[in-house]
């Protein structure tokens, strides 16, 4: 069930929450994205952090923008049929509610993890997020450079990491992070759910490229019934893993 959030009516505590506009997200090609973090939920009440939710798909396809539903269709047409699931709530102010991650869930998406912390905290609004850029890069520059990472504004960098684990899926412990490995291609791998529930296969084609597709949700808690809020989610981008040096 939709629960309406947009009008507050003069009253303070309603429970809602802020999503980013979709004009505060920046795509670069198929490998870098950036968030400009609006201070719309920095005196919200509500809000607790950001989420971000994702999933794998292989592909044949070698797409150097990948940004319409026409590219989504191509490279696997799995990313566009969720992408279309998905689209309704997108920068739809005036949704909010709990059972958004229920619909991520639905389609096996799953939230990122990163190394040496913790997600959940880095994107709070106590880590001082507001009004900072978010950046997710895939760059593969150098050898050096191999693994994909997350930065706040000019703090620390952190590898990105696939789910951390539970429920009914843990990430293999030799493929965690966003790499077009041989491993994660290998189809008994991606036959394997437990180990990589979230990755979507595209049989029949030489699989030798992978994409991830990403949503980012404010999320925050009913102080007063102790319910989890969401707000609409914000489509991120599309993102191809890049091949190992």
């Amino acid at each position: 069930m939709i629960i309406f959030l947009a009008v507050s009516c003069g009253i303070e505590d309603y429970p809602y929450i802020h999503s980013i506009p979709t004009d505060k997200v920046t795509q670069v090609l198929n490998s870098r994205i950036s968030i400009d973090i609006p201070g719309d939920n920095s005196g919200n009440l509500f809000f607790t952090n950001y989420i971000i939710f994702y999933r794998i798909y292989i592909s044949n396809i070698d797409n150097e923008s990948p940004t319409s539903d026409t590219d989504f269709s191509q490279i696997n047409s799995a990313l566009y049929n969720d992408h279309m699931r998905i689209k309704p709530y997108i920068g739809n102010d005036s949704m909010g509610s709990s059972s958004i991650a229920s619909i991520f869930r639905n389609l096996k998406y799953y939230t990122l993890s990163i190394e040496g912390g913790s997600i959940d905290s880095i994107l709070s609004k106590s880590n001082s997020i507001f009004n900072k850029k978010l950046i997710i890069d895939f760059t593969r520059e150098s050898e050096n450079q191999t693994i994909p990472f997350l930065t706040i504004g000019s703090g620390t960098r952190y590898n990105l990491l696939r789910y951390s684990g539970g429920g009914d899926y843990v990430t293999k412990p030799d493929i965690p992070y966003f790499i077009n490995s041989l491993e994660l291609l290998d189809e008994a791998n991606i036959e394997d759910s437990y180990f990589n529930g979230d990755i979507t296969d595209k049989s029949g084609v030489d699989r030798k490229n992978t994409y991830v597709n990403m949503y980012i949700v404010a999320s925050g808690l009913d102080s007063q019934t102790f319910v989890q809020l969401y707000s609409s989610p914000t489509h991120i981008g599309v993102l191809r893993l890049a091949d190992p040096f």
